[in-house]
């Protein structure tokens, strides 16, 4: 008696599902004796049982023992089997006594032969278990190389088989492209995942006919991110368009947007890691870009992605460090003899021992797209809490301090009452800590901001409107928004010499914001006659270069200390 070995892959052992097709019964019964210690067996007498129990759902078969001639026999049954991807998933070995045969089997894509009369045991179960642990290996890499939904090679097989591209067409310029969808993780979340996935297969089947007429690869990168490495093209616009005619097939109604990122004539040394990485950088650029969805790679483009990854990176030690500094910007009141000064605007300034002087429009921003503005804002309303109460201890006096908000910070949860603890625990008054917040953060999503701005009212602080007439609300929206100051779009300030209209313009505001009982301020005064104009005009008070510049502290504590001296006076 032959002595049962379970058939063991791994960590597991498990007995497999060997379908014997033969219209003997006593060539059933042989091998069924041969194999059943090993394996699990299903029998069929001719080829079409045989196909009814491979179509069936309930058996997962292993591999199939074929005889070729019988009704339905095995040439058909392996026919059927050549246009059906999942029965050529499983290995086939003809058992047969023709020699004659074997050739026909082997391009009809017969795995392997058993010769008949069956003669060594041992021998037929070791090729069988042989046969299986090959197609289950095999199975096993696929479904490593390429990405389970799409069938698209994953990024690891694409960079390899990229490298490859490059040997076999050394002389072609090549280019790589990233295709991403925008907020696809929403789209799941709104419309479904099953909606999710006929976007991916629509882009998948779009991108491979682009592939199919040109010579290239495509592959997948992450959830919604597509990979093509072709021959080098000139003109992209095509793709675009291509993929939007993909979309509408799957949904006209959803709001599916994407974006691409070229990276062109790409060197073959450079590592493929790298190239990807590039093309998909281009991609991300894009990504609040609401005109252009398809943006090219260059060096200086390059260049700027890098620093501002260095910026994000270099945050945490500097926020630690101290680099970021309150600079004040004096505010004067103009509605007297003379401008007398009256309070400061708290601007934030990046000195870095490695970058120098950050400019605060490159990295607000920045930080804004990368969720750290909370965290720079907390610093900055701390620190402006800590120099009032030092200023009153010095000097005895109250200087009142306005403090910008990111509209990130409107939707931190216990924000105001952050605000409210910075403020108490120096012990100063609410009504001289000023909250200024965009006009544009106040009109975009009103229904979030304003309750929070009425929390913050509420609570004994003042309210300041920044930017006012930049573009995103109508006079009678002001009537709505809950504030205390409106001020004026510097834009206005600069454009006012040039447009006579713009003076008529800045009537209006002044005329309203008094109206509405509320303290009108004009930033980026540069000029006497500016000043002087809106001093006539009613405006209350003014700020920029023709009082004062932007002061570091030490400075401003100067410009506090003369105050003092004049009010001697």
């Amino acid at each position: 008696m032959r002595k049962s070995v379970n058939y063991n892959r791994g960590n597991f052992s498990v007995k497999r599902t060997v379908l014997i097709v033969d219209d003997e019964e006593i060539n059933l019964e042989i091998m069924s004796t041969i194999l059943m210690d090993d394996f699990n067996i299903l029998r069929a007498s001719d080829g079409q049982e045989a196909l009814d129990l491979l179509l069936k759902a309930e058996h997962k078969i292993d591999l199939v023992l074929l005889d070729v001639f019988m009704p339905m026999d095995g040439r058909e049954l392996l026919k059927v089997r050549q246009n059906n991807p999942e029965l050529k998933r499983i290995p086939f070995i003809v058992c047969t006594s023709d020699k004659n045969i074997e050739e026909e089997c082997f391009h009809l894509g017969v795995n392997d032969f058993i010769k008949k009369p069956y003669e060594n045991p041992d021998i037929i179960v070791a090729r069988i278990k042989r046969m299986i642990e090959l197609y289950e290996d095999r199975s096993i890499l696929k479904e490593v190389e390429t990405e389970r939904l799409t069938g698209l090679y994953t990024v690891e097989f694409f960079k390899k088989y990229a490298k490859q591209f490059d040997v076999a067409y050394p002389d072609i310029p090549k280019d790589m492209i990233s295709i991403s969808i925008n907020r696809f993780r929403l789209i799941n979340e709104l419309y479904g995942r099953a909606f999710g996935d006929q976007i991916l297969l629509a882009f998948a089947e779009q991108l491979s006919v682009c592939i199919n007429n040109c010579n290239g690869l495509l592959g997948k990168y992450g959830g919604s991110t597509f990979l093509i490495y072709c021959e080098h093209h000139d003109n992209y616009d095509i793709l675009p368009l291509k993929l939007n005619e993909a979309i509408q097939k799957v949904s006209s109604e959803v709001n599916i947007t994407f974006r691409v990122g070229v990276y062109q004539n790409v060197d073959p040394q450079i590592d493929k890691e790298i190239v990807i990485g590039r093309a998909k950088t281009t991609a991300d650029s894009l990504t609040n870009d609401y005109v252009e969805n398809i943006g090219f790679y260059n060096e200086e483009k390059q260049a700027k992605t890098l620093h501002s990854e260095e910026l994000i990176n270099a945050f945490p030690q500097a926020l630690e460090e101290g680099q970021f500094k309150l600079f004040f910007q004096p505010k004067y009141n103009i509605q007297g003899d003379k401008p007398t000064f009256s309070s400061a605007e708290v601007l934030i300034r990046w000195i870095s021992p490695k970058f120098g002087f950050v400019n605060p429009g490159e990295f607000i921003s920045l930080f804004e797209e990368n969720g750290l503005i909370g965290e720079l804002d907390e610093y900055i309303l701390k620190k402006a809490a800590k120099y009032m109460r030092e200023w009153k201890d010095k000097y005895g006096l109250d200087v009142p301090l306005s403090v910008n908000l990111s509209r990130v910070d409107i939707y931190r949860p216990n924000l105001v009452e952050e605000i409210i603890g910075f403020v108490d625990e120096n012990n100063i008054p609410r009504e001289n800590y000023y909250i200024e917040i965009t006009e544009s953060a106040f009109v975009e999503d009103a229904q979030v901001v304003i309750p929070v701005i009425e929390k913050i009212r509420n609570n004994g602080f003042k309210v300041e409107i920044d930017d006012f007439g930049s573009g995103y609300s109508s006079f009678g929206a002001l009537a709505d928004l809950p504030f205390d100051i409106l001020k004026i779009d510097m834009q206005f300030i600069k454009t006012m010499d040039k447009n006579p209209k713009v003076k008529h313009i800045l009537k209006m505001i002044i005329n309203l914001s008094k109206m509405l009982d509320a303290i009108t301020i004009a930033e980026g005064v540069e000029t006497k006659e500016q000043c002087d104009f809106l001093k006539k005009n009613g405006c209350d008070i003014v700020q920029g270069y023709y009082l004062s510049r932007p002061l570091p502290l030490n400075d401003f504590e100067a410009l506090i200390k003369e105050e003092l001296k004049g009010d001697e006076h």
